[in-house]
């Protein structure tokens, strides 16, 4: 009797175990062209689709390539989000679309966030299009460890923006294209692109990037760009600045073996702790006076053709140095001298016009 009861609770107990145990997910669907996927789905093969789009992700979905690619037929979207809601995409190819990654419905309420991550974008009109609504927020994208290569533009918005980590940019018309928006670019890699970023009425801000061999590395209008950390190698032209009533700040940077490495147009910026080496023309600007004004403080100018060279009013000079630049150390007529200034063996004599440099007074 005793065994029979001790037998049942074990029996009982052994059933309610086995109740509670969880079952076995189902794997992720693999989708086709055209789905609107609501579920976490993957890639089995690459997909190639003739017309429309690639897929549509609803809210909460993660989409895995799994090193796969999906081509488009030159025109579409490989991936359409959600206006609301998080999705990620992740470990693959989009190629062939008129854009690759976009989000629809701007009309309605956007929000959400949108993770790309370890994926390859070429051949397409627009990698990611961050734009967001008019007048309203966008989705934000955080772009991680991706690569962007031969597309029209690679990141652009238009009243959005992105955050971009750990990417490289390579043979873009341009790399990163935002109007109205905003961009945050660390650690990557703009190299060989016609535009690296174009930056319109946005706030944008690089830290700790590479642009190399590009025309143009960076060209900013309106409200400006800051630039930490970052090294300008072989462009065309590194920094150029129009009409920025706003202000660009660029410090502890490095410019070498560039066309010109900073103009300015009718521009608002500040110019720190930067080092300029091997460059056709360091810094030049229209002054843009009275409006506009530039400062440089404490930057380096060694072994360029010329190092500042300007004529315009507007600009302020304080605790640079000038040495062994081809020909112009310091020509600066109409400068605002702050002090501190130094310059020798330089080309053209004097060393310093328009700024009082150690052992001779300023030039006119």
């Amino acid at each position: 009797m005793r065994l029979s009861s001790v037998l049942c609770c074990l029996a009982v107990a052994a059933g309610s175990v086995l109740v509670a145990a969880p079952a076995h997910a189902a794997p992720a669907p693999v989708p086709g062209c055209g789905a609107v996927l609501t579920t976490d789905s993957r890639l089995t093969a690459d997909l190639t689709c003739a017309a429309g789009d690639g897929v549509v992700l609803s809210p909460g979905v993660t989409l895995d390539l799994r090193g796969h690619t999906l081509r488009g037929p030159g025109s579409g979207t490989g991936v359409v989000l959600p206006p609301e809601g998080d999705v990620t995409v992740r470990n693959g190819t989009l190629a062939g679309w008129s854009a690759a990654i976009e989000t629809r419905g701007l009309d309605d309420v956007v929000g959400g966030t949108a993770t790309i991550t370890r994926m390859t974008f070429t051949g397409n009109g627009r990698g990611v299009d961050a734009t967001g609504r008019l007048g309203g927020t966008g989705k934000v994208h955080e772009i991680s460890r991706s690569t962007f290569t031969d597309n029209g533009s690679g990141v652009g918005a238009v009243y959005g923006g992105a955050h971009v980590v750990r990417s490289t940019f390579t043979g873009n018309g341009t790399a990163v294209d935002v109007i109205t928006g905003g961009v945050h670019l660390e650690d990557s890699r703009l190299q060989d692109n016609g535009t690296g970023v174009s930056c319109d009425e946005s706030g944008c801000l690089a830290e700790r990037t590479r642009f190399v061999g590009n025309d143009t590395a960076v060209n900013v209008r309106t409200f400006g760009m800051d630039v930490a950390g970052s090294t300008f190698e072989r462009n065309g032209t590194a920094f150029w600045s129009f009409g920025v009533w706003g202000h660009s700040t660029v410090e502890g940077s490095t410019f070498v073996d560039n066309g010109t490495a900073v103009t300015l147009f009718t521009s608002n910026a500040t110019l720190r702790d930067n080092v300029f080496r091997g460059n056709e023309l360091g810094f030049t600007t229209d002054g843009g006076m009275p409006d506009f004004a530039a400062t440089l403080v404490g930057n380096r100018f060694v072994r360029n053709v010329d190092a500042i060279v300007f004529e315009a009013p507007g600009t302020s000079l304080q605790d640079n140095v000038a040495n062994h630049n081809e020909r112009w150390g310091i020509y600066a007529p109409n400068a605002h001298d702050l002090g501190g200034n130094r310059a020798q063996g330089n080309g053209y004599e004097p060393q310093c016009v328009g700024v009082v440099c150690p052992g001779g007074g300023p030039v006119s």
